[in-house]
């Protein structure tokens, strides 16, 4: 399991970054959120928003589990889902949201970049086909995407010190 503590993955910049991937792509704003906590428990979040359809409850969760067991590379990962439309449930209380937002969170708790799946684009056109394509090949994509973006910021951009800062803790960016 990953072991970046709550009080670096859990925070008001977390939070906001949910509201920001909320209302792209013409989103009303309303999201369902999906973090981890380092001991297994999941902690949801979706102020005033739909619950998340049960379909999609399942896979976030089992795909989570996958990641932060076996992908965590000292951070966390975490879900995002937005652009809700009300359900064929009976439940009238639950929405199928049409964007789902992985977010890989370094052990600053900083998120560093997003996987996206969008309703009616790419190979998975549904929800069902993104359960069928499977929790495995979507922990390779999360795993290639953490590679690239590793290597990016290793071998491309090279940061000194200095030249980042930890925004999740508060900190500011140093003036030059």
């Amino acid at each position: 399991m990953h072991r970046l503590p709550d009080e670096r993955l859990i925070t008001p910049f977390m939070l906001r970054r949910f509201e920001r991937e909320a209302v792209l792509e013409d989103g009303q704003g309303w999201h369902y959120a999906i973090m981890q906590r380092d001991n297994g428990d999941f902690v949801d979040h979706n102020p005033g928003s739909p619950e998340l359809a049960p379909d999609q409850m399942m896979f976030a969760r089992d795909l989570l589990s996958l990641l932060n067991r076996e992908l965590h590379h000292d951070g966390a990962w975490v879900m995002v889902f937005t652009h809700p439309v009300p359900g064929n449930s009976v439940l009238l209380i639950h929405a199928e949201y049409h964007r789902m937002c992985i977010l890989f969170v370094d052990a600053d708790g900083d998120p560093q970049f997003t996987i996206e799946w969008q309703f009616g684009e790419g190979e998975e056109f549904d929800f069902a086909d993104v359960m069928l394509s499977g929790r495995e090949s979507w922990g390779q994509r999360c795993e290639s995407a953490w590679q690239t973006w590793k290597k990016l910021m290793v071998e491309v951009i090279d940061p000194a010190e200095g030249q980042t800062f930890k925004r999740a803790q508060g900190q500011q960016p140093t003036a030059h």
